[in-house]
């Protein structure tokens, strides 16, 4: 059963290039860096800025410049007016995909008709950040932080990196088959970028050299031989390496969502239709596996078999992750992250899931042959979230 009570159409769907850590986007504050996809993305499809109803964005630092709702900063940086409302979201890796999800129920609520929403991170930019009571000093760049004593009579708080190591133990996938993987998300994504696709939905930028970056930054093919070599990240592991897990950086996704009655008043062709979405959460040292329970629940809520989509697009914090969740879903491989995915691409905590939704909109634009396609993310501690989308 469908669960949506009003047609809900994606109008619009850009993104920046994914900047490495400390790279071309670094000197760029995520307020701003969102502000630039505001301005952009309100120029396309007769957008008017005094129509949108909200600013919703993921965004998972939040200790820096990313602070004090950073959806509020930027839709004022980017010139939306003062009555635009605006919220930050963060659920971690799934920040993006649930900001998305959130302006999907308010449309099926019938709150508003126009709403921009994706995620932002700049963690070049996340700082130090010291506890006023002890003192103690975090690096808000990546992974736990202050962490509560009591936590460990609950669960253990592993990194991500320990967590797919237990995945790749439980699930007998070997260091070489993760390589492979790897190997091959990049390959895909270079043909990709020979045929031009992620022109498509990338905005060029002004890198920290003062050139435009068109680009995704991260990308290159590392030979099977190298990233058979690359150190393990886990010291008592056996598979997870640099070379089969995500890169973190720097980027934005947003996306135009609006209702059925916005689309005629205003004449304007959508690129995707909303089909059904759900969120789903599992035990979180397996939160791999949170994107399994979302994309089943979203398949459920569709009336769909897996083999009835024509293009996934997966979580590939590791390489292990999209083995693993593509058996657990009975997907077929070859439609899994057809183009590469975040191991070539790289995984700026929050946009990732948003950049996966905004490259399936795309896709499905340009090629007649998708009818369905599904993004299912998973994050850390747990939680997921999944998007089925449908040809207009």
């Amino acid at each position: 059963m469908n669960n949506k009570n009003r047609s809900i159409y994606i109008i619009d769907a850009l993104r920046t290039p994914i900047g490495k850590l400390y790279g071309g986007l670094s000197h760029i504050r995520p307020d701003d860096l969102a502000a630039l996809l505001i301005q952009e993305i309100t120029k396309n499809n007769k957008l008017i800025k005094s129509s949108i109803d909200a600013v919703l964005l993921g965004c998972s630092n939040q200790a820096g410049e990313d602070n004090r709702n950073v959806a509020r900063m930027s839709s004022i940086l980017a010139g939306l007016p003062y009555n635009t409302n605006a919220i930050t979201y963060n659920s971690l890796c799934t920040s993006g995909i649930d900001a998305i999800l959130g302006a999907i129920r308010r449309l099926a609520l019938g709150e508003g008709d126009l709403y921009l929403a994706g995620g932002v991170e700049s963690m070049s930019r996340s700082p130090l950040i010291t506890s006023k009571i002890d003192k103690s000093t975090e690096d808000s760049l990546i992974g736990w932080r202050f962490v509560n004593p009591k936590i460990n009579s609950v669960f253990a708080p592993l990194s991500m990196p320990e967590t797919a190591e237990l995945l790749a133990n439980q699930y007998q996938v070997n260091r070489q088959l993760q390589d492979d993987y790897a190997y091959q998300s990049r390959i895909k994504y270079q043909k990709a970028l020979e045929r031009k696709i992620w022109s498509e939905e990338i905005i060029p930028i002004e890198n920290n050299r003062g050139q435009l970056l068109k680009k995704d930054e991260q990308h290159r093919i590392l030979p099977m031989n190298l990233l058979q070599k690359l150190p393990k990240l886990v010291k008592s592991g056996n598979c997870i390496s640099s070379g089969n897990a995500a890169r973190i950086g720097d980027g934005a996704a947003i996306l135009a969502l609006a209702s059925e009655q916005y689309l005629l008043k205003n004449q304007i062709k959508p690129l995707a239709k909303i089909h059904a979405w759900a969120t789903g959460a599992c035990h979180p040292n397996n939160m791999s596996l949170s994107a399994v329970t979302a994309g089943k629940k979203a398949l459920d809520k569709a009336g769909l078999k897996p083999n009835e989509l024509d293009w996934i697009e997966m979580s590939e914090s590791f390489a292990v992750q999209a083995i693993v969740c593509t058996r657990e879903l009975n997907l077929d491989p070859k439609k899994v992250n057809p183009n590469g995915g975040a191991l070539t691409i790289g995984n700026p905590i929050s946009v990732n899931s948003a950049r996966m939704v905004v490259s399936l909109v795309r896709t499905m634009s340009r090629n007649a042959s998708i009818k369905k396609g599904m993004i299912t993310s998973c994050a850390g501690l747990g939680t997921g979230s999944a998007l089925i989308l449908e040809k207009v």
